[in-house]
């Protein structure tokens, strides 16, 4: 039975209620398909629920799932109210057990954002102690999967050290989710153990109906343990996610009488599924440069699906830190590490400094090796390398237009330092210190022991003039620790200790950029963006595949927050160097390596990808992008050829970054460009030889070589005057 649809603006809200199970069910669907049917089947319970001592209900689910216990099917309905107001709307269902468990699932959409949000709790309301054993954050329930199985396709993202954001896309038979209509259970459940939510994949899921015409998009807000779970029984699909449970996290979680527990957010998104758009075909994903078909049916609707991811992601920018003012100029960051490696001293930094003045770059930052012993007590700096301390080199810097930044590494501490002993002030497992390689882990949950982090490295900040924090995380913390019921609820406490201690440095330092990185892009999901300013996109820096992965973690964080490398050295040539740089326009610019030792020619096109970065940042701050090329077959040895286009806001202007790979195409590329009044080139890397040629509303370019790049900011040629 439907109970109430409300609409969260191209978007609508239907709950269902099955009055003979007394399920409530949520489905999101695009306001433009808010007619068309929903799919047969039983309803799926919105709130997903277990404690510890529940049965199993559905046939062969026991360690499969811990969905739809007979916890979860006691649940029925109490009240549910909509509230509207003039910034949007929320939803509340409250569900009631007859022992008195109560579980509030709350939606809240806030006018102009692509998704809504989904906040779900638990209360005890028995008079005896409960622990629970799963709780998802969100249950999307009725996305049509009655077709062909290779109608409905589940698109996932891949997460590896160097190798963040790779796509993934399987259909139903793939991911064996076919099975018998009506009773066979079919459930593939993915996720991560410990601190590093994007190792193995990212917290987030995407899937795509061809025969209803629509994509559904989740991704979870939490950089701890985490579970997905793709679930069918009948002619749909449900997928639900939320804390690893315990089964998959190793998480128990005991609520006394009267206690409310509150699983992580959950951000939720649907739209029409588009076809490639008039003047793409030419350039779709699974066609190669003369057009012939390549790389499968799939790669066609490439460009839905990430428009998907791209609705996902936009919610980090509207719910993402603006409190930085010049976070609003998207400057270029210099990072020493891959020039010095490791070894940075004053003379080096002021050297930097004296060659970037009057470049974009604002920050100048100082990565690991500036301290004396080991990291984490903070204390000391390398005499021999800063002999008159950070101060003078901050200094030095400020004097050449840039700001001085420091790399710290606040959540662990090695076995160099005198952190490492302080096993009162560190996390346990099993009664022993957790060391993970020669790292320790402050237990932050200890508000004596964040106070004494945050004073170190607050105190370390101001007294040497610092403006941009770099903060590293090079170990995941393993599956638990002690301190709590289950070594998963000590996980989830330090997690949750942790962004409370990054949002109050932040409060500390109000005007110090914070960079969030995880070796890498390992954190990149958006509990930890929302305490961090930008974030390291990888740690690719070099490599052929760097333009790949900084084109595929757009899907994971907003270009204007990503921070890509660019990393130049003396013994290239013009074309690796422009393959290189060309690489750092697909992000925030982050250039390293030996820019103070190039010769002319090579300082020159350095400056001119400098130039070009400096004129496009209205393009990064839009937030739209589209990617073109065919599959790129792999890491090692890429092939084919890859193009990026970022349109500005007003669509007035457009950076296009094209990049070839091995076995290039021998006729020219196409790559479409928005609607509107012709464009032309206003800067190019690089801006002598030859360039792609705008034809029309297309951008034609001719690779002249494997492993070669070219970028260009294209503005909207003058309307002729009437």
């Amino acid at each position: 039975m439907h109970l109430f649809s409300v609409p969260c603006g191209d978007m609508t809200a239907r709950y269902e209620h099955d009055a003979s199970s007394g399920a409530v069910g949520l489905s999101l669907v695009p306001a433009a398909l808010d007619g068309v049917d929903r799919p047969e089947g039983g309803v799926e319970p919105l709130v997903q629920l277990s404690v510890v001592g529940d049965r199993s209900v559905d046939l062969w689910s026991q360690g499969a799932t811990l969905r739809n216990r007979s916890t979860t099917r006691a649940l029925a309905l109490s009240a549910h109210r909509v509230e509207r107001g003039e910034d949007g709307v929320t939803i509340t269902v409250e569900l009631l057990a007859p022992d008195g468990l109560r579980a509030d699932h709350v939606l809240r959409w806030r006018r102009g954002e692509p998704c809504v949000e989904i906040e779900t709790s638990a209360t005890n309301g028995t008079d005896r102690p409960l622990t629970l054993q799963l709780l998802g954050s969100f249950c999307l329930d009725g996305i049509p999967a009655a077709g062909a199985p290779a109608d409905t396709v589940v698109h996932r993202v891949r997460g590896g050290w160097s190798s963040e954001g790779a796509l993934t896309s399987q259909d139903l038979h793939a991911l064996g989710l076919e099975g018998w209509p009506r009773e066979a259970l079919r459930v593939e459940r993915y996720g991560q153990l410990g601190t590093m939510p994007v190792r193995g994949h990212a917290p987030c899921v995407v899937v795509e109906d061809r025969g209803a015409g629509a994509v559904w998009g989740a991704v979870l807000c939490w950089p701890g343990s985490w579970q997905i779970e793709l679930y069918r029984r009948g002619g749909a699909l449900s997928v639900a996610g939320g804390l690893a449970d315990g089964d998959a996290g190793h998480w128990r979680r005991t609520l006394e009488p009267g206690e409310t527990f509150t699983a992580p957010r959950a951000w939720l998104t649907t739209d029409v599924l588009r076809g490639p758009e008039p003047g793409e075909e030419e350039a779709s994903p699974d066609r190669g440069a003369g057009g012939e078909p390549r790389g499968g049916p799939d790669a066609l609707h490439r460009h839905a699906v990430d428009g998907c991811f791209r609705r996902l992601v936009a919610m980090q920018d509207a719910r993402g830190p603006r409190d930085r003012a010049t976070e609003y100029e998207l400057p270029a960051v210099v990072n020493e590490f891959a020039t010095t490696w490791g070894r940075p001293t004053h003379d080096r930094m002021v050297e930097m400094a004296e060659r970037l003045a009057g470049t974009p770059v604002k920050y100048l930052v100082v990565d690991a090796g500036w301290y004396a012993g080991g990291h984490g007590d903070w204390d000391r700096v390398k005499a021999d390398a800063f002999p008159d301390g950070l101060a003078a080199t901050a200094k030095a810097v400020h004097e050449h237009g840039m700001v001085l930044g420091l790399w710290v590494e606040a959540e662990t501490c090695d076995e160099h330092s005198t952190a490492f002993s302080l096993t009162d002030h560190l996390l346990h497992r099993d009664g022993v210190p957790v060391t993970a390689g020669q790292r320790r882990f402050w237990d932050l949950r200890q508000p004596r022991t964040a106070a004494l982090l945050l004073d170190r490295i607050a105190s370390l900040v101001t007294d040497h003039g610092i403006g941009y924090l770099k903060i590293d995380y090079n170990e995941p913390l393993g599956a638990g620790c002690d301190g709590a019921e289950s070594p998963g609820e000590g996980l989830r406490r330090q997690v949750a200790a942790t962004l409370d201690f990054y949002a109050a440095l932040r409060a500390r330092l109000p005007d110090v950029v914070v960079e969030n990185c995880a070796s890498g892009g390992h954190r990149l999901e958006p509990a930890t963006m929302s305490v961090s300013d930008v974030a390291s996109f990888s740690d690719a820096m070099e490599g052929v595949h760097l333009p790949i992965v900084a084109a595929d973690t757009n899907r994971l964080v907003p270009g204007a927050r990503s921070l890509v490398w660019a990393v130049p050295r003396t013994g290239d040539t013009p074309r690796e160097l422009v393959y290189k740089l060309a690489s750092g326009l697909l992000g925030r610019f982050c250039l390293s390596g030996d820019f103070l030792e190039l010769d002319a020619e090579q300082w020159r096109l350095t400056a001119e990808a400098l130039d070009v970065y400096g004129r496009a940042r209205s393009a990064l701050a839009s937030g739209e992008w589209r990617r073109y090329g065919p599959p790129t077959g792999g890491y090692r040895r890429p092939t084919g050829w890859q193009g990026f286009v970022r349109t500005t806001a007003d669509g007035s202007a457009a950076l296009v970054v094209l990049h070839a790979f091995a076995e290039p195409p021998t006729t020219p590329v196409a790559v479409p460009l928005p609607p509107g009044p012709a464009f032309t080139a206003a800067a190019s890397l690089p801006s002598r030889g030859a360039v792609p040629s705008v034809e029309g509303r297309t951008l034609r370019w001719l690779p002249p070589a494997e492993f070669s790049a070219t970028a260009v900011w294209l503005r909207r040629a003058p309307v002729p005057a009437s």
